[in-house]
Formats: structure tokens, sequence, C-alpha cells
């Protein structure tokens, strides 16, 4: 993961004591206590974070910002880049309302020694990606993918620099289908119906799921309830769902409502008198806040990624032990997210050598080609999403047993497999 280093020396008498401020509170060592001790000068590499810091996802926006400083801690650690720390500079876009998002764009894109920017997700549309390129600084972000497809797709040389972490979500659309028929043909979990009860939340994001859902289930034979469409924001009582979902039945519910309050407290309602069906909760039961919220009423809920850290990696249960030493809690997706992305930024400067040259780093992220714990990330020029599948990164399917969350398929990076939950008879 680190960068060859070539230190640029520049005489300490030269440097202002505004300088040497700057610099003393962006060194830091690397939390493992791994490291050298390289000594670093020059002005500091400023890397934008766009993260829901406050709000309703401030549980993903505080990950976020970890996977990037323990990136960032580790580059500064070796000697940073040319001789120069990397300093994180992190703005919060709350709840992804579209003032937020763009306020925080301005303020870094305005700020000339913004060599980059990165997120997890910043709003629900991408719409900043306009005003990142226009700008001219590179831009990696690892949400949303069918926004970003359709922004780039329609003009892919106007978005040099803006390149995604996360593959398409086609998967999402697909993958549970197949994989429903898979355990149902195999024995792991035969089905008693072919009926399936679907809950949206009312943002893009969701919607172009539930969307795809729908079409692919009818298509397989499915008989499809919804989607059942939620308010964006705080929902604090499912019992009009839960009572539509009793007299439906359906073998399968899938809960698209990604805010991980409420999709814990759906199913914290839904056990207290359950149907005898499957429960898939999008996106939310990756993220450690979900089951301290749910607590033993998340086992046996199940989701998939579409990009994930691959457990079975001798890489990523390092990462793993490194975020968990540095931070004392549970990483999650975006946490692994995030330190793949200031990595594969640094890899992009080394190609260049200037980390100044922005839009030729921009350039160079699109020519990647590198093993993560994310599995093999390179980039679709006309997308500019990251590959998905097996040459690419994979689709992977996750339970929650015992307040641990398991990897269940695909079998070559599963690191357990699955149990039939318990409220089911």
């Amino acid at each position: 993961m680190s960068i060859s280093i070539k230190p640029r020396l520049r005489s300490s008498l030269l440097l202002s004591v505004a300088t040497l401020m700057a610099i003393s509170m962006v060194s830091c060592t690397v939390p493992t206590g791994e490291g050298g001790d390289s000594e670093v000068s020059g002005e500091a590499i400023k890397l934008g974070l766009l993260a829901p810091l406050t709000g309703v996802a401030a549980a993903d926006g505080k990950l976020m910002e970890q996977g990037a400083r323990l990136a960032v801690d580790e580059i500064n650690a070796k000697g940073g880049i040319d001789g120069r720390n990397v300093e994180l500079k992190a703005l919060d876009v709350r709840d992804q309302k579209s003032d937020a998002v763009s306020a925080a764009v301005t303020q870094l894109t305005s700020d000339p020694d913004v060599a980059a920017v990165l997120t997890g997700y910043a709003s629900t549309t991408n719409f900043e990606i306009d005003q990142l390129a226009e700008a001219g600084i590179p831009y990696l972000l690892s949400g949303n993918s069918a926004q970003t497809q359709d922004i780039i797709s329609k003009n892919p040389e106007k978005y040099p620099g803006v390149w995604s972490l996360a593959p398409s979500y086609e998967g999402y659309s697909t993958g549970i289908p197949e994989q429903l028929d898979a355990w149902n043909a195999d024995g792991t979990f035969p089905l008693t119906n072919r009926r399936v009860y679907v809950i949206s939340s009312d943002n893009a994001y969701s919607n172009g799921i539930a969307s795809g859902l729908e079409k692919n289930f009818r298509a397989k034979g499915w008989e499809v309830t919804g989607p059942d469409t939620v308010p964006f924001g705080e929902v604090d009582d499912w019992t009009t769902q839960i009572t539509k979902i009793r007299q439906v039945d359906p073998a399968v519910i899938i809960n698209l409502d990604y805010l991980t309050a409420n999709a814990s407290k759906f199913l914290t309602q839904f056990r207290q008198n359950p149907t005898q069906s499957l429960v898939f909760s999008q996106y939310a039961p990756s993220v450690p806040e979900f089951t301290e919220l749910a607590g033993k009423n998340a086992d046996g809920v199940l989701y998939n990624l579409p990009f994930a850290p691959l457990p079975a990696l001798l890489e990523t249960k390092d990462l793993t032990r490194k975020l968990t030493e540095a931070y004392e809690n549970e990483p999650s997706l975006y946490s692994y997210g995030l330190y793949e992305q200031v990595h594969l930024w640094a890899d992009a400067v080394k190609e260049v050598g200037d980390p100044d040259k922005r839009e030729e780093v921009g350039a160079a992220l699109g020519k990647l080609d590198k093993q993560t714990t994310l599995g093999r990330v390179h980039f679709d020029p006309k997308t500019h999403l990251a590959v998905a599948g097996k040459g690419g990164i994979p689709m992977t399917y996750y339970q929650i047993q015992t307040g641990k969350r398991l990897n269940i398929a695909p079998k070559e990076f599963a690191d357990g497999t699955f149990h039939r939950p318990e409220w089911m008879k």
C-alpha cells in the first residue's frame, strides 16, 4: 500500500513560523506503531474529504474519515509524498442536501492547495461531479454508481479525473433473485413460495434499485408487492408496512431504506411478530451502528454489497486489525473504501511525479490496475466505474449471526455459511 518516496530537502531556516506550525499540526505517526521516522518538509498537500459527519448518516461519515486518516497517517509516517506531508481536510455534507454539498464543494474548489477530493458518498444524485470536473480536481467516490454512470457515460472525456471505486449497482437488481434461486436449488434455503415484498426509500439511489429488483423478480416468475415507498429521512413507525407484509406472507422481504436507524427500527418492530420470511436489508447492516441499535434482533438479517472488504484475504485481515487498533471501533465498508481511495490517489501521484498536476493525476487514476482489500480495482473507460465481477470487484453476501457479520457468498471469499434465521420455525 505504500509508495516510494524521494525526499525534497529544504533548509529549515527558510521555513516560516506559519509553515512549521502547519507541518506540526498535520504530522502524525501510524497508529499501529508501524512506519519509519523519515523527515518531511515543504507545504502540506491537501486532500479534501466530503462526508456526512453529522446528521442521520453520521455513522458512515465517521468511518469514512477514519479510513482516510489511517491511510494519510501511513503515508506521512513513511516520509510523505516527495517530502511533503498530506493533510486531510474533512468537510461535512450533513444529510446530503444540495445546499450543504454545494457549500462544501465550493470551499474545496476555491482552495488552490487541494490536490484531490474523496468521498464515500456526498449527495444522493452526485451532482457535485460537474463542479469538481470543471475545477479540474481529481474526484474519487464510492457511492451511487448508477448516478455516476448516468453522468459520465454521456461524455466520458468531460470527466477525466472522476472515478468511482463502487462498481455498477446492477448487481443489486440482479443478484438477490439469482442467489435465492441458487439457495433454493442446492437446498440451502428451499423457497416456500415465490412472493417478495419490496420497501423503498424515496431517493434516487433506493428507487433505482427497487425498480431493477421488481423487473428481475417478475422476470423469474415472482409475485412482487411494492415497491412500498417511505419518505427519505427518519422513519420511526413501520406498522403500516409490517401489517401489509403479514397480509402478503412473502418468502422474502427486502428493505431498501439504507439509513441504519430506520433499518434497525424496522427489524426490531418486525421481530415482535415476524412472518416466515427472509429479510434482506439494503446496506445498513454493514454499518457497526446497526447491530448496536438492533441488538439481538439483527441476528439472521441478510445483506449484499457490490463492493466490500473480502475477509478471506490476508490484506483485509491486516487492515481490519490496523483500523480496529487505531480507532477502537469496528470498521465498515467505507473505512476500507476511503483507505483504499487515499492509496489509489497516492499511486496515481507516483505515476505522474507531482501532486499539483491535478489533471494528470486524475487521468492516471483511470489507468490504475491494483489488487486491494476489495478485490482487483481497475476502471471502465466508458463509465469510470470500477469493473465488477470475477475480473474485478465481486458482489458479496452477508448474514449477521450472533452479532457478527459473516461473508456467506461467493464461497471463495466466505468466512461463514447461511443459517436459517431463528424467527423462522
